[in-house]
């Protein structure tokens, strides 16, 4: 607080009474009409932690005549700040819930997500991480100057005066200048377009090492193509600081066999190239735990819906298998393969390392896996 000096008021002295409550003032209003009696009027409070009182008769009795009682009337302060820290840390795990659920169980995942997503997540995440050390450090303060005022109080002792500070200023000011930088960078990525996925028209827009859906079907397939509506889903380019090349793309059709043999074919081919072969390990690493994850995730799911819907005989994977391996000119490779019970054919699933790229290459039907997987090798080697 701060004090002029007033020649008019030799006789004023100042006291600060410690609240004991943080909602409502019902109690404030019957201490302040309690001491306007003993010559104590109520001016306003400081925060949530004091109301101020003046006197200006130089014969009425001090608020607090002796430490212990001051000291007793900030035992429910300290409660109330341990309250406040408390609340913080539950609020702090149910913000970053699930990402504290992927940093526990998965956190390969999480840092994948952090690379593909950077120009939006390590912002706000870094936005509100300095939030939270900036309220921690504040409850923390309060906690620990009540503490060290009530224990000279317990002492016998009179706290003195110290050097006048003004940390809610500048909390406040480093706050406020966050938001807006935080806002202006939010507005730039948004114009930009990094945030919006460009939708690619076809093959002839993949700008990256990929293989063709009519390249691995054996000879002699006639092959009668899909649309989106039947793959569900477009092709995508997206990007961020990390990783600028993010490609998902998709190829399908309804393959005729020479021996006359029908099946559904489709290839999923993803491709990640981020700015250095450490950030690619990365999220390798995270895109074979995510994969797995998905698979799990996908057969309980599909297991219960058919127990929900009293389906005698359910489509579900018959078993999954996974397989790290050694291959060419890659980095890293690990296989994934799978099979429905109503499928001929497994599905068999590449995800794939070389260099400062990532690839997923997923192929079912009457597509030849190994022939994909030795044909992107090779690509990828000329790049």
């Amino acid at each position: 607080m701060h004090f002029r000096a007033d020649p008019q008021a030799t006789h004023a002295r100042y006291c600060l009474d410690p609240l004991r409550e943080r909602i409502g003032d019902t109690q404030l209003r019957e201490q302040a009409a309690c001491y306007r009696e003993f010559g104590w009027y109520y001016v306003e409070n400081i925060g949530n932690l004091y109301a101020v009182y003046r006197s200006d008769d130089p014969e009425a009795q001090d608020l607090y005549t002796d430490p212990d009682s001051l000291a007793y009337a900030l035992k429910k302060q300290v409660r109330w700040a341990w309250l406040s820290i408390l609340f913080w840390v539950a609020w702090a795990i149910y913000l970053f819930r699930s990402e504290l659920v992927l940093l526990i169980r998965r956190p390969a995942e999480l840092g994948m997500k952090l690379i593909l997503q950077s120009d939006l997540m390590l912002p706000l995440y870094g936005f509100m991480l300095v939030f939270l050390v900036t309220a921690f450090s504040s409850q923390i303060g309060a906690l620990r100057g009540i503490r060290r005022i009530r224990t000279a109080l317990r002492r016998g002792e009179w706290p003195g005066s110290g050097t006048r500070r003004f940390p809610e200023c500048v909390r406040a000011f480093v706050t406020v200048a966050a938001i807006v930088l935080l806002a202006l960078y939010l507005i730039v990525v948004a114009l930009s377009g990094v945030l919006r996925p460009r939708i690619l028209s076809g093959p002839e827009e993949w700008d990256f090492p990929h293989v063709t859906l009519e390249e691995v079907l054996p000879t002699g397939a006639d092959t009668i193509p899909y649309g989106i509506s039947d793959l569900l889903r477009n092709d995508f380019l997206s990007r961020s600081v990390l990783a600028p090349e993010q490609y998902d793309v998709a190829q399908g059709g309804m393959v005729t066999l020479a021996e006359g043999i029908r099946t559904d074919t489709r290839i999923y081919q993803e491709h990640i190239r981020t700015l250095s072969p450490a950030l690619a390990q990365a999220v390798y690493r995270g895109q074979v735990v995510a994969y797995r994850n998905d698979l799990e995730e996908y057969r309980i799911n599909q297991g219960k819906l058919a127990i929900l819907h009293g389906e005698e005989n359910p489509v579900i994977f018959d078993y999954i298998h996974e397989e790290t391996m050694t291959y060419s000119g890659l980095d890293g490779l690990t296989r994934f393969t799978y099979q429905f019970s109503d499928k001929k054919r497994p599905n068999v699933v590449y995800i794939g390392l070389a260099g400062e790229r990532v690839f997923l290459l997923n192929c079912s039907g009457a597509a030849d896996s190994q022939e994909a997987l030795s044909l992107l090798a090779q690509r990828l080697a000329q790049v």
